[in-house]
């Protein structure tokens, strides 16, 4: 599979790429340096069209750059530094483009979608994800009934909500984003706990809510696999 970033589309016969991770700040980076020529151009403006579109794939600024190494997977990167060298006579150019992923674990293109219908507090539901990281789950409740203190675990990590969602109100518990959202409302404020997990090994999510609670919800389970 040749290597993309964002719209562009690296020659696989003359790029190569190396990656490692970094500590920057207390976390870790990736960071990926990829090499290699441009051949079959006819001008030297073609050329410098082909690097100048290189440099402006990815942002100085921000982790907006959407780069693939491998099928089906993606990192969000930002562009570190960029060399260029052009050969007039032969009408080769030449780039060492150096790129840093804020996260350094790749995630799947695609998401996986399962759904999941509640009836009782305590009800459980077992799910796995690919890769050999854990993946980070972003689970929509629709309540059919009125919930009270609706809460998720994963058996370690426990996100509660205090507080009543109407029939047909929808909670997000947004892992990938730090958040929990009640219909387009940030209510992180009011949650405890953690977010819950997604392993390959497989999880069982289990759901609670009070007593007085309704029990009854719909359950949408959104999650990309990631890789180390």
């Amino acid at each position: 599979m040749p290597i993309t970033l964002g719209s562009l589309v690296f020659d696989e016969a003359n790029t190569t790429f190396r990656e490692k991770l970094e500590e920057v700040g207390g976390r870790n980076e990736r960071h990926i340096t990829l090499s290699g020529l441009i051949l079959g151009e006819s001008s030297v403006a073609a050329l410098e069209a082909r690097l100048d579109a290189m440099l402006d794939a990815a942002s100085l600024e921000d982790y907006s750059g959407v780069l693939s190494l491998r099928t089906g997977r993606r990192l969000f990167v930002r562009r570190d530094s960029f060399k260029r060298e052009l050969r007039p006579e032969e009408l080769v150019g030449a780039f060492t483009l150096e790129l840093a992923a804020r996260d350094p674990s790749e995630e799947a293109a695609a998401e996986t979608l399962i759904n999941w219908n509640i009836a009782a507090s305590g009800a459980t539901t077992n799910v796995s994800s690919g890769g050999t990281a854990d993946a980070r789950p972003i689970i929509a409740l629709t309540a059919t009934g009125t919930l009270i203190d609706p809460a998720l675990s994963d058996g370690v990590h426990t996100m509660s909500f205090s507080g009543t969602v109407s029939i047909g109100a929808v909670l997000t518990l947004d892992a990938a984003a730090g958040k929990v959202l009640l219909g387009a409302t940030d209510v992180t404020p009011y949650t405890t706990g953690q977010f819950p997990r997604i392993t390959p090994e497989g999880t069982t999510l289990t759901y609670t809510d009070a007593v007085a609670s309704s029990h009854a919800a719909t359950a949408a389970i959104r999650f990309r696999d990631r890789w180390w």
